[in-house]
């Protein structure tokens, strides 16, 4: 399964193009220090050489893009600080279903149909694009360098890895970054992050609503990613992503126990040392029926477990990425209604930044949403206040800019404000925010690629204001809008 048939027609137009015998080479993306460094790419290339599949394999192996499927096992991280990314991976790959439309079939690494060349989908700024690259992989002393599978016949990782830094431009362009982002990019679906303050009842309810519903969970623990290269004596990486791959309550001889399951993409021995660990003394209160349904190993393939009042001790960010808001609260990605916009803020016309300025906050792009009809509502489920009310969820990305870092692009501070409105034929006037109090905004403006809200509001008409927070920045914005029940958004001239 392709995402695109342009991104397969593409792939096999540069197949088609080779002369017999010829293995495919990427223009694009050359194996040098182009592909490699984002910043300084006229550096030495340290001793680094590159390599195809064929090349790296045991003696007397075949090398293949995929070994028993798609697992989180696969994955371990390289000298590359893109633990965001292969936490995000490894989220994924426990619906195989979203890891193959990522990594289209009949993709050969060997034999006669072997070409040299392979493609990878991926979900940009409202669309799946195809991004065609060669199979040379950097590598150091005949070892890979980056990420790669556990089992060294099998590629998926180290090649959809380096399809991701084509995208961004080179491989040092996806050192450190989000794991939403990674996560949105990976299935198209809404990301949502949350801060995790001390033991929330709340946030486990939401990390048991996730599991159940099959969504994709990654967590993490501040502290620059840059010095992310070993762990500290409980075993854990600050500045690290990580992978939330189950929830679970147990039962045992001395009570209960809420736990979570996490895996470090490094797939070592790198893994918790505290209470629930893996040679912890707590497992003999747990029976061997428990144990086998819990999956439990003693393994160092980074994937440990935790208790959740620990948990809330050591991590502090949890992101949860469904592929459609669940706006009851169930655990279940709720059908519903999305639609989806690009815009822009341009210079002298409408990057008016925040409301710091209401006239120039005044010209900022304006979209009309009318809300027609209330959710429905279950007394024996639902929350009485929101009886009669609409649930939306409104999203606002910027454009990706990661792959402008070698020229100084920086991501933006984004926001936007909500203001319920009584004339559904016109802008807002700055005097209006002058006088009248917003109905939901996304929060403080913050430099992150994707910023989003959720609201419980009254049927009506509403107008939602994206902005930078400075005045005078230009890039182009993705609004996407989510509830329960249809609804109509129109964009207004400034004029």
């Amino acid at each position: 399964m392709c995402c695109s048939p342009q991104g397969l027609s593409e792939a096999q137009r540069l197949l088609d193009a080779l002369p017999v015998g010829v293995l495919y080479e990427d223009p694009d993306f050359p194996a040098d220090n182009q592909a490699l460094y984002a910043s300084t790419p006229e550096q030495a290339n340290c001793g680094i050489q590159w390599k195809r599949p064929s090349q790296l394999v045991p003696e007397g192996k075949s090398p293949h893009m995929l070994v028993d499927g798609i697992s989180r096992d696969d994955i371990k991280q390289g000298v590359l600080g893109d633990c965001w990314f292969l936490s995000s991976c490894a989220a994924v790959s426990q619906q195989e279903k979203f890891m193959r439309k990522i990594i289209p079939d009949d993709q050969p690494l060997c034999g006669s149909a072997y070409k040299g060349c392979v493609h990878f989908c991926f979900w940009r700024f409202g669309s799946w694009v195809d991004v065609v690259i060669d199979d040379r992989l950097p590598v150091k002393e005949g070892e890979l360098i980056y990420g790669r599978c556990e089992d060294p016949t099998e590629f998926w990782v180290a090649l959809v890895e380096k399809a991701y830094a084509k995208l961004h431009g080179s491989y040092e362009a996806i050192e450190g970054g989000q794991t939403m982002d990674a996560l949105v990019d990976l299935t198209g679906g809404l990301a949502e992050r949350y801060e995790v303050k001390g033991a929330d009842p709340n946030m486990y309810r939401y990390l048991l609503r996730a599991h159940k519903a099959g969504s994709f969970v990654a967590c993490s623990r501040k502290g620059d990613w840059r010095k992310a290269t070993k762990a500290e004596a409980n075993g854990l990486v600050s500045g690290h992503a990580y992978t939330i791959t189950r929830v679970m309550r147990i039962s045992h001889r001395m009570g209960e126990e809420r736990l979570l399951r996490i895996r470090n993409p490094w797939g070592n021995e790198t893994e918790w040392k505290g209470s629930w660990s893996d040679d912890d003394s707590n497992w003999q209160w747990v029976d061997d029926d428990t144990k086998r349904y819990m999956e439990m190993t003693h393994r160092d393939d980074g994937e440990f477990w935790m208790s959740f009042k620990d948990f809330c001790r050591h991590f502090q960010e949890v992101t949860i990425c469904t592929t459609g808001p669940d706006f009851d609260g169930d655990g279940v990605t709720d059908a519903g209604h999305m639609i989806c916009i690009q815009g822009s803020w341009q210079l002298g016309v409408s990057a008016g930044g925040s409301r710091n300025n209401l006239e120039r906050f005044a010209t900022n792009p304006q979209y009309f949403i009318a809300l027609t009809e209330p959710d429905d509502f279950d007394p024996m489920t639902d929350d009485p206040v929101n009886e009669g009310k609409c649930s939306v969820v409104i999203a606002l990305m910027q454009e990706h800019r990661r792959s402008h870092r070698r020229v100084g692009v920086k991501t933006l501070q984004i926001g936007f404000i909500l203001y319920q409105t009584s004339n559904a034929e016109q802008r807002l006037p700055a005097k209006h925010f002058k006088y009248n109090y917003d109905s939901g905004k996304s929060g403080i403006y913050i430099n992150l690629r994707e910023v989003s809200g959720r609201f419980e509001l009254e049927p009506g008409h509403y107008i939602i204001i994206p902005s930078t927070f400075k005045p005078d920045l230009e890039s182009s914005f993705l609004l996407r809008v989510y509830a329960q029940k249809a609804f109509t958004i129109t964009g207004y001239a400034l004029h």
